[in-house]
C-alpha cells in the first residue's frame, strides 16, 4: 500500500469543548528540546506580549483528558509567555469538524488528524505546514522517531505531520469463557467460526460490535480485504489508480462478515449500537470477544477488567486467500500544524515537549498509547501482558496498511462504510460493491 509500513521498520513498537485546559504536570517536563528552526518559544513570545496558540484533539474521555490538560499546563509553566487554548471534541464530532476544516474552515495552530488520505488532502490543499525544515535542522529530534512510522506523515517526500501512536486491531477474548467451554485461540477463519458457533450454542454472545458510527464493521472488512485481494490490486483500487474494485475478493470479504451477522454471532442490535457500548459490554462480560485496537487496551479493558480475565489474538487467516495474510491493519494518528499559524516555531517547540522521553513514558503508562519514539516504545517497564503480547505479534508480521476510511478517498470510503452497514439489513455484498464502484466513477469524473 502507499502508506504501508514494513514490520521491520516498526519492530520497536508496541502501540464537549474545553478552553484553557488546567491540571498538574503528568511527567517531569525537563528537556523540551527548543525549536532550532527559527526562534525558540520564549524568543517568539518576547517583546510582543503573550503568544497564544490553539490546540485541538479528540481525547475527551475522563480517563484520557487529564494527561493532555497536564501536558499543556506543564508547558505553559515553563513558558509563561505562551498560552495554549485547547479545544477537545469527541471522536465522531471531530470527524465532522475536520471535514469542515478541509473545506476551508477555521483551523487551529495544532491539531490531531489521521494518516493516509487525511494528511494527503490537507497537504495538497496547502492547509498544513511542511515540517521538513524543522526536522532537518534538529537531527536529534528527527532521529528520535521510528523512521518507518515517521513516513506515514509524509507526502511527496515532505514531512507534513508527526506520528502520535500506532493503532493495530486484535480480537480480545474472555479467558474464563474460553476455559469454560474448552476453547483455544483460533488460527484460521474456520476455527474462528467454530469458536463462535460453540459459544452461541451454549447461550453466549460470541462478539461485541457496534456499527452505529459505520466504522467498526469496516475494520473487519479492511482486514479481510488485505487477505482476500492481491496487494497490487488493492493499491490500484484504494488510490483510484484503477478504481475498478472488480476483484471477487471484495465480495468474499463482505460475505464472510455478513455470514457472521446472519448466524447471530454479533450482539443483538449491532447495526444501530455504538461501538463504545459494545466495548462496555465486553468489559462487563456480556460477550466473549471483541475486535478492537491496542490503543484501547489500557483504558477500556486493563483498567476495568479483572487481572488475567482477558487475552488477545490476531484476526485469523482465511485459508487459500489470494491476498497478503502476513499484513495487519493499522493506522497511525498524527499531529499537524496549520500553514496559517502565526507562531509555528512555538507550536513545534510544544511538539518537542510532547515528544520528550518523560512525557512519552507518561503517555504510555497513563493512556496505554504506544509511543512512536524509539527509546520509549521499547520500554515495557510500565506495560502489561496483553500489550506485550500485541507487540510480539506486531513485530512478527510483514507490514501494515490503514483501515479503508483512512486509506481511501473520503467520499468513496463514506459510501463503502454506509453500504456495509446496509448489508446487515437490505443490501447484498454485490450491492455494496456496486455502490462503491458507482461512487468511484463519480469521484474520478469530478477529478478530470
Amino acid at each position: 500500500m502507499k502508506k504501508m509500513v514494513s514490520a521491520l521498520a516498526v519492530a520497536v513498537l508496541a502501540g464537549c469543548i474545553l478552553t484553557g485546559c488546567g491540571g498538574t504536570t503528568a511527567a517531569d517536563p525537563g528537556g523540551t528540546g527548543a525549536a532550532e528552526a527559527g526562534q525558540t518559544a520564549d524568543e517568539g513570545a518576547s517583546g510582543g506580549g503573550k503568544v497564544k496558540i490553539r490546540f485541538m484533539h479528540q481525547w475527551a474521555e475522563e480517563n484520557r483528558l487529564p494527561y493532555w490538560n497536564a501536558l499543556t499546563e506543564a508547558y505553559m509553566a515553563e513558558h509563561p509567555d505562551v498560552i495554549i487554548e485547547t479545544e477537545v471534541i469527541p471522536n465522531e464530532a471531530y470527524k465532522e469538524k475536520i471535514r469542515i476544516m478541509l473545506g476551508g474552515g477555521d483551523m487551529p495552530d495544532l491539531f490531531f488528524t489521521w494518516d493516509g488520505e487525511w494528511v494527503k488532502r490537507f497537504a495538497n490543499s496547502g492547509a498544513i505546514a511542511d515540517l521538513t525544515p524543522y526536522l532537518e535542522e534538529d537531527a536529534a529530534f528527527k532521529d528520535a522517531f521510528n523512521q518507518g512510522i515517521l513516513t506515514t506523515g509524509q507526502v511527496d517526500g515532505k514531512q507534513y505531520s508527526l506520528p502520535i501512536r500506532t493503532c493495530v486491531n486484535f480480537v480480545l477474548y474472555n479467558t474464563k469463557v474460553f476455559e469454560q467451554y474448552n476453547l483455544q485461540e483460533p488460527k484460521t477463519w474456520d476455527e474462528f467460526m467454530n469458536v463462535c458457533e460453540t459459544l452461541k450454542a451454549n447461550g453466549v454472545t460470541p462478539l461485541a460490535m457496534g456499527d452505529a458510527e459505520q466504522w467498526a464493521a469496516a475494520h473487519y472488512i479492511s482486514a479481510l480485504n488485505v487477505q482476500m485481494v492481491p496487494m497490487e490490486t488493492l493499491e490500484g483500487d484504494y488510490y483510484l489508480t484503477s478504481g475498478a474494485f472488480s476483484d471477487p475478493g471484495y465480495v468474499k470479504a463482505l460475505q464472510l462478515v455478513k455470514d457472521m451477522y446472519d448466524k447471530g454471532y454479533f450482539m443483538e442490535g449491532m447495526p444501530s449500537t455504538s461501538q463504545n457500548i459494545a466495548k462496555e459490554m465486553f468489559a462487563a462480560g456480556q460477550t466473549a470477544m471483541i475486535y478492537d485496537q491496542c490503543a484501547s487496551f489500557k483504558t477500556q479493558y486493563f483498567d476495568k477488567m479483572e487481572e488475567g480475565s482477558w487475552d488477545i489474538f490476531p484476526l485469523p487467516q482465511v485459508a487459500g486467500a489470494a491476498g497478503n495474510t502476513g499484513t495487519m491493519v493499522a493506522w497511525i494518528d498524527q499531529f499537524a500544524v496549520s500553514s496559517k499559524s502565526e507562531h509555528p516555531e512555538v507550536v513545534v517547540d510544544f511538539l518537542k515537549f510532547f515528544y520528550n522521553e518523560a512525557n512519552q513514558k507518561q503517555m504510555q503508562k497513563e493512556l496505554g498509547f504506544v509511543s512512536t519514539v524509539n527509546a520509549v516504545a521499547g520500554d515495557d517497564q510500565d506495560s502489561f501482558p496483553q500489550l506485550r503480547k500485541a507487540v510480539d505479534i506486531i513485530n512478527q508480521c510483514e507490514g501494515f496498511i490503514s483501515v479503508l476510511d483512512v486509506e481511501m478517498d473520503g467520499a468513496v470510503a463514506n459510501v463503502y462504510q454506509s453500504s456495509i452497514q446496509e448489508m446487515f439489513t437490505t443490501k447484498t455484498p454485490e450491492d455494496v460493491m456496486n455502490a462503491v464502484r458507482a461512487e468511484v466513477e463519480r469521484v474520478k469524473a469530478e477529478q478530470k
